[in-house]
């Protein structure tokens, strides 16, 4: 949790062992999201296609590139991100997501 939240903070709710309610672990940053019950399967749903729906080597690698910034010393995780990035530069995906973007259309993933 204290990574996640202000130090100070994320010490109060341990050693008090205060209940965080969905609308406070919003405002903390420990969720991106709150929805009622009945719209919870949907919204993840959507998220999954979201997410589902872009090149899977780019997801793929900014999931390890995020991990590592969390992981390691800034100037190393920044280093790691950026060569990360040049090994999607040369995908297919790459090129049709910039094509995409200069010719104002939704791209075309192939997964390549």
């Amino acid at each position: 949790m204290t990574r996640l939240i202000n130090f100070s903070k994320a010490l109060e709710y341990i050693l008090t062992a205060d209940f965080i309610d969905a609308q406070t672990a919003l405002k903390l940053g420990l969720v991106n999201n709150v929805y009622p019950v009945n719209e919870l399967l949907t919204k993840a749903k959507e998220l999954a296609q979201k997410i589902a729906s872009k090149p899977a080597q780019a997801v793929r690698l900014a999931l390890k590139a995020m991990q590592a910034v969390k992981e390691l010393p800034q100037s190393q995780g920044e280093s790691y991100e950026a060569s990360l990035f040049a090994l999607t530069t040369g995908t297919e995906d790459f090129i049709e997501g910039t094509s995409a973007f200069l010719q104002k259309r939704k791209p075309e993933f192939t997964h390549k």
